[in-house]
């Protein structure tokens, strides 16, 4: 039986009761998300037999005090639960001389393999040795990355983590598919903790600004991507962690200053536009903006009580400036300032508070500020525009928790959380009552026809008599969970259980005239909206529009997770990964009022029933070559853009009332003089009882993954590995219209299946909605070299092929849309069919079948210091294009997808060369000077093409019947027959690769 001991002080059992149930008390946790690795290993003597209750120990500067363990009769041993980082490892066993291995790396989420063999002597003597720790967890079928902060310190990146998720080989931002894309998922279906805490955007699944905390904070970061254990849910995509830095058992820190500016980097990219007077095509050529960033840093870390108490706190504020000159249409000329700040303010607190119990917790405050908005170059925006009194602010704080209790030898308790709030708010627009003529008061007249007379204050034409004020008054999101877990060692298991709730908020009043929006009619007669028979139609001066229009509600939803996991190491080379995951999910409604209930979907937990398969193999028996492959399911947690546009959320609500006194001030919200004409509610929801339009067998978006991989460590420090993964979308949750003698409808679906896929949901000679359709078949061939003889890197190549119909929740055919759940895949029957009137399949948007990526360092050390180069190099196929047809006013893939060709090869250097000079006056530290540079070549490689057919200033394809669409039809007789021209830019290159940018930076190291 291995034994377990965490090195420390003694304190009574009662205060872990007391810190658990505060935390459950006051405060929220999160979806499992690992934050720590282990090592493993065997220890025999000289003629490789196992010795039993030999004592292991482990220290590092990552970890707070020191962990130890004992063998068990087989030798075996595991120091489970260590942060990340460098450890030294010693073995004593009475008749053995002690050993001791430094340098023992560990990763977040694998086990280093560590193995002793002793020789027999004393227990004084002693042999210090270098690690030959294996980097190949041969326990484990997942597949990761793992990025240290030894590593991306010497890479070329932006200042903030998530920049590094492009090392792992299936993942890459990509434009249009809506952030970073993971082995074929969109930017939409990735999950982003930081320190373990979920910080994914509710609304939209993506990162927020501000949540892309700087490198500074961060000492590791791991990007899962397949063969994810039961504990993971909530992720078709990617998991994508960043974990803070922690103190040690000595003082250090760093002070840092970033700049860059516009005098550094090349000129913009030219636009493709419509020449405003000849409607000719041109480009563009924007002017350079003034800019300037200045980021200084500030981080320090130590202990409070040497092995027990460690701190680490850090300050980066970045300051944006920029300046704009630009002349308008109309004839004026401007010059506009914006100023952002970013602040990131934070830091963690380690405490082993016993020999049992460990604490940790981190604390984040960044906020954003926005001073001031700029027109565009092209000057088509409004001069008359309060450009320099806009902006907004997005208050944000998270904060983490996390206890360890090693009840016994085999059993640890962990219980850990968090706290997640963002809010967005327009300032510096005006308040008051926004108000709109529909008809000029000049031409006004009276029920008898008589002109008329109205007082001068409010006479005007036609369009807005008082300035736009539309705004964001909050828009306040929170994340509250739970995560409670067991994990217990018996023989060759691990079993890991738990039980995870997810709290999700969203409180708002968005998109909004917080003083009223009236839309005034003078002299004339209201005309239902309905075609209701109206007794009353308008006052003496004609009538007015009350229009309530928000996104606007404070919901909240609940989701509970229970999960099983069983390492089962069968023998030395054999290990199995069992699980299973089942999630209880519902999504909350925006407006209860008529009988909504508050909740619009409801998933049981039989309804997310997840298997997670594993299986590793040791090939050799040594732990440096494995195969493995695992098979799961993954179910998507719903993010809020789907209730807040179709289950109350959104309104907009017409109240009409007859204008009977010509002083439209007296109108606002609360006052609305007059009769009532007419009310009418635009945005009824899908969920309303006498109109609901929800699939009654609607079923969670679930995705199946099998991975087959290889892995082999080459030595200590090099690690050659080929994966094989197929993903496969079984079915999505999409809002899909139909088309009704009474006009669109909008079913919240799956499309293919249930409601969408009967017959009679269609008009004659309409086919139901297909399925949703998204293959994903990669094979990845990689080498990693850790740091050694000077040299590190990662390098990659990946061949792949991304099919279907339905790029994911972030719409690729929209450029990267971030919509989950309504986006325009199935907004008509028409957009999945071409004109042979044959379901349209192919390569989707973002498909790149060869991917190649290198990201290294090589230091060369010199009298005066150290210089490190480090380059980062991509080369990528191009995307596919498709021209797209507008018909019944959507756009539809005529010809097929990709009947354009691809765009160019994209091709990208950055690089990063500093230099650390060693501090005279003070051993230990350094001064470093850096520069990178992004798109070293400026490289110009179009990205994107017009694509659109028809020319913009024209229609649509029409057809009499809905149903001879699907009969097939030739696009260009038809838009000859319609006097439908062609666009004069279609094929015209309208994107371009980013232009070069260099970023300088001086660090004192302390």
């Amino acid at each position: 039986m291995t034994q377990i001991k965490v090195n420390g002080g003694r304190i009574f059992s009662s205060v872990l009761t007391f810190v658990i149930a505060f935390a459950l008390l006051f405060t929220g946790a999160l979806t499992a998300q690992e934050t720590t690795g282990g090592i493993i290993g065997i220890v025999t003597d000289p003629s490789g037999a196992a010795i039993p209750n030999a004592k292991v120990e482990a220290t590092s500067p990552a970890l707070v005090g020191g962990i130890s363990s004992t063998t068990d009769a087989s030798g075996n041993y595991i120091l489970p639960q260590l942060p990340a980082g460098l450890y030294s490892v010693s073995v004593s066993a009475t008749g053995f001389a002690a050993i001791k291995k430094n340098d023992t790396p560990v990763v977040l989420g694998k086990r280093t393999r560590l193995d002793f063999r002793m020789e027999v002597g004393t227990v004084a003597e002693s042999v210090v040795v270098s690690a030959d720790a294996i980097i190949v967890d041969t326990t484990s079928a997942a597949s990761s990355t793992s990025v240290d902060k030894t590593f991306f310190d010497i890479l070329p990146r932006g200042r903030n983590f998530d920049s590094l998720i492009a090392i792992a080989p299936g993942a890459r931002p990509e434009p249009k598919g809506g952030g970073y894309q993971i082995d074929g998922a969109s930017g939409s279906e990735n999950v982003f903790f930081l320190d373990g805490m979920d910080v994914t955007n509710i609304q939209t699944g993506t990162l927020n600004r501000q949540n892309q905390i700087p490198f500074e904070f961060v000492k590791e970061v791991q990007i899962k991507s397949g063969g994810l254990e039961a504990q993971y849910g909530g992720a078709i995509g990617g998991v994508v962690n960043a974990v803070w830095r922690s103190g040690s058992n000595d003082w250090h820190g760093q002070a840092g200053y970033f700049f860059e500016s516009n005098a550094l980097n090349a000129g913009p990219n030219s636009t493709l536009r419509l020449n405003p007077t000849s409607r000719a095509p041109e480009y563009f050529r924007d002017g350079k903006d003034s800019y300037q960033l200045i980021n200084p840093a500030v981080q320090i870390g130590g202990p409070i009580l040497s092995d027990k108490l460690w701190i680490f706190a850090g300050f980066m504020p970045e300051w944006r400036k920029r300046e704009r000159t630009v002349r308008f249409l109309s004839g004026q000329t401007g010059t506009y300032k914006q100023t952002e700040r970013q602040d990131f303010f934070g830091g963690k607190i380690d405490y082993a508070l016993s020999q049992k119990i460990r604490l940790s917790s981190t604390y984040m405050y960044n906020p954003n500020r926005l001073n001031g908005l700029l027109p565009t170059y092209q000057g088509n925006d409004a001069f008359s525009n309060p450009w320099a009194d806009r902006g907004n602010r997005s208050p944000s704080v998270n904060y983490t928790w996390r206890g360890d209790y090693l009840a016994t030898a085999r059993l640890l308790f962990s219980v850990y959380g968090g706290y997640n709030y963002r809010n967005f708010k327009d300032y510096g627009i005006p308040r008051g009552a926004f108000f709109l003529y529909q008809t000029a008061t000049a031409t006004a007249r009276d029920t008898a026809g008589n002109l008329i007379t109205v007082p001068a204050n409010v006479a005007g034409a036609a369009g807005n008599f008082t300035p736009n004020n539309r705004q964001t008054v909050l828009d306040e999101f929170t994340r509250n969970n739970v995560n409670a877990d067991m994990s217990y060692t018996f023989k060759g298991h691990t079993f890991k259980a738990g039980w995870q709730m997810n709290r999700l908020a969203n409180r708002a009043n968005a998109g909004t005239w917080p003083d009223g929006y009236f839309r005034i009619g003078w002299g004339q007669a209201r005309t239902s909206a309905v075609g209701a028979n109206l007794p009353v139609r308008r006052g003496n001066f004609g009538y007015y529009i009350d229009r309530q229009f928000a996104t606007a509600g404070d919901v909240a939803s609940f989701n509970h997770a229970l999960f099983f996991q069983d390492t089962w190491r069968v023998n030395r080379r054999l290990t199995l990964n069992l699980g299973i995951r089942t999630e209880q999910e519902y999504v909350p409604s925006f407006r209860t009022d008529s009988g909504i209930a508050s909740k619009a979907i409801k998933f049981p937990f039989s309804d997310k029933f997840a298997p997670r398969i594993g299986v590793a193999y040791d090939l050799t028996g040594q732990g440096r070559t494995k195969i493995y492959g695992s098979f799961g399911l993954f179910y998507d947690l719903m993010k809020y853009e789907l209730p807040r546009g179709s289950f109350g959320g959104d309104k907009w609500v017409d109240y009409v009332y007859t204008l009977d006194d010509p002083d439209i001030t007296k109108i606002r919200p609360g006052n609305t003089p007059g009769r009532l004409i007419e009310s009418v509610d635009w945005r009824i929801p899908s969920n309303a009882p006498d109109n609901n339009t929800i699939d009654p067998n609607l079923k969670p978006m679930r995705s199946r993954l099998f991975d087959f991989g290889f892995e082999h460590s080459m030595n200590a420090g090099l690690v050659a590995s080929a994966r094989f993964s197929h993903r496969t979308l079984d079915r999505t949750i999409e809002d899909v219209g139909t088309l009704t003698p009474q006009g669109e409808v909008y079913y919240i679906a799956n499309p293919g299946f249930g409601l969408v896929a009967n017959p009679k949901t269609w008009e004659p000679g309409v086919p139901p909605t297909p399925k949703a359709v998204r293959d994903y078949n990669a094979l990845e061939l990689r080498l990693d070299k850790r740091y050694s003889r000077r040299l590190q890197f990662s390098a990659s190549y990946t061949f792949s092929r991304l099919s279907g119909n339905y790029g994911g929740l972030a719409s690729s055919d929209e450029n990267g849309r971030t919509s989950p759940n309504v986006n325009r895949y199935f907004d008509l029957p028409f957009m999945s069919y071409d004109e042979r009137g044959q379901e349209v399949l192919g390569r989707l948007a973002t498909d790149r079948p060869h991917t190649f990526k290198f990201f290294g360092g090589y230091t060369l050390e010199s009298k005066l210091g150290a210089t490190t180069i480090a380059p980062y190099w991509a080369a990528f196929s191009g995307t596919p294009l498709t021209s797209e047809v507008a018909v019944f006013g959507v756009p539809i893939f005529a010809y097929g997808r990709g009947d354009l060709g691809r765009t160019p090869i994209y091709s990208n250097l950055d690089l990063n060369i500093y230099h650390d000079f060693n501090a005279k006056w003070k051993e230990g530290h350094r001064i470093r000077v850096e520069l990178a540079a992004f798109n070293l070549f400026n490289s110009g490689t179009p990205i994107n093409k017009n694509v659109g057919l028809i020319h913009p200033d024209d229609g649509n394809i029409e057809f009499d019947d809905h149903a001879l669409f699907f009969k097939g039809f030739n696009s260009r007789t038809l838009m000859t027959q319609q006097q439908l021209r062609v666009s004069p830019y279609y094929q015209w290159d309208n994107g371009y690769q980013s232009p070069r940018r260099l970023r300088l930076q001086f660090t004192y190291f302390f």
